[in-house]
């Protein structure tokens, strides 16, 4: 026992290290690439960071799990909106929602579209036992994966489009003349890389221990598996808003979100006892849920940009978290009947 929290921990200060680096090594990408904050946010940094997601289910989903693998994907959704919040809490007075351009308004709409797509899916094949697949994939985990790709062009023509906010200082020199792109490509591909293995002997771990609480899978999966693997994002957004890259750290926690939903798709081929979204229990719409009503009212905070706040937080950091912890109050009492 002593020997899983050990490593535990230990995998945990990898994926720490590693986050803070990712973060900078991001913000010079976006400065080398014009890119942009907000498309490296969202795009590669939120790819690198969900690596542990879509490991951890892919292994799910070939050992017969199909609950931890969607679980897994879900409960990261939800927890990864809560950083938001606790970010809000770490750049200072005032909303953080305020100090970032409406762009990232698409990738969170996106994200709830995903999200609602896989409630859809549960409820059709739950309710009215309907379900296609090609070749043992779901037509839903299909869709997943074509929707995030269309998704992911739409991002980057918009920001391409809209490069800068008026309110972003347009920065006339090279900050960092000491890393050229090709450096600093090669070291976020490094931090990528232990971030992936960190993160997988991370989620076993966590896994082995939770299991000799004996508590429900979905649980599992949905919290504290979620948890363990949103610990990049965690890190990689706390480094973000030390750095003041404000676009970039909410633009990692939504391009994650967005990313998540296709690890259902890889889990899906990797399964083979079946269709996954088809196996997976009901109560997987109970976190969907909770995801999409925590990210909608962090939209609704982005797009209405109240400057009231408490405890330097602002109201909709504040809903958001109190909709999650419901969220997992529940869902704990759900794993708690099953057992």
């Amino acid at each position: 026992m002593k020997q899983l929290f050990f490593e535990f921990i230990l995998m945990a200060i990898f994926i720490i290290i590693s986050g803070t680096y990712l973060s900078k090594f991001g913000d010079i990408i976006a400065d080398k690439s014009g890119l942009g904050q907000a498309f490296i946010g969202g795009i590669l940094i939120a790819m690198a960071t969900s690596l542990p997601e879509l490991v951890t289910s892919i292994s799910s989903a070939l050992v017969g799990a199909p609950d931890i693998a969607v679980g897994n994907a879900f409960g990261s959704n939800t927890f990864n909106l809560v950083i938001l919040a606790f970010a809000d809490l770490l750049q200072g007075k005032g909303p953080l929602l305020l100090r970032v351009n409406y762009s990232h308004l698409l990738s969170g709409l996106v994200g709830v579209l995903l999200s609602a797509l896989v409630v859809f899916s549960l409820i059709l094949s739950h309710f009215m036992n309907f379900n296609l697949s090609i070749f043992g994939v779901g037509v839903d985990s299909i869709t997943l994966l074509i929707t995030y790709i269309i998704s992911v062009r739409m991002i980057y023509r918009y920001d391409q489009k809209n490069p800068l906010d008026p309110d972003d200082p347009v920065k006339e020199e090279d900050p960092n003349p000491d890393y050229t792109l090709n450096k600093t490509l090669l070291g976020f591909a490094l931090c990528a890389v232990v971030i992936v293995f960190s993160g997988y002997r991370l989620t076993i771990t966590a896994d082995q221990i939770s299991m000799l609480t004996g508590i429900d899978q979905s649980f599992i999966g949905s919290i504290m598996v979620a948890a363990a693997t949103s610990l990049p994002e965690l890190v990689a957004t706390i480094s973000a808003i030390k750095i003041g890259a404000y676009n970039m750290a909410v633009g990692n926690v939504f391009g994650s979100n967005i990313f998540n939903m296709t690890v259902i798709f890889f889990a899906d081929v990797f399964y083979r006892q079946g269709v996954l979204l088809e196996d997976a229990r009901i109560v997987h719409i109970l976190t969907a849920t909770v995801g999409i009503l925590m990210a909608t009212i962090i939209l609704i905070g982005l797009f209405y940009r109240s400057r009231r706040s408490f405890m330097w937080m602002g109201w909709d950091a504040i809903a958001a978290t109190v909709v999650y912890f419901a969220g997992v109050y529940l869902l704990f009492q759900l794993g708690l009947n099953v057992i």
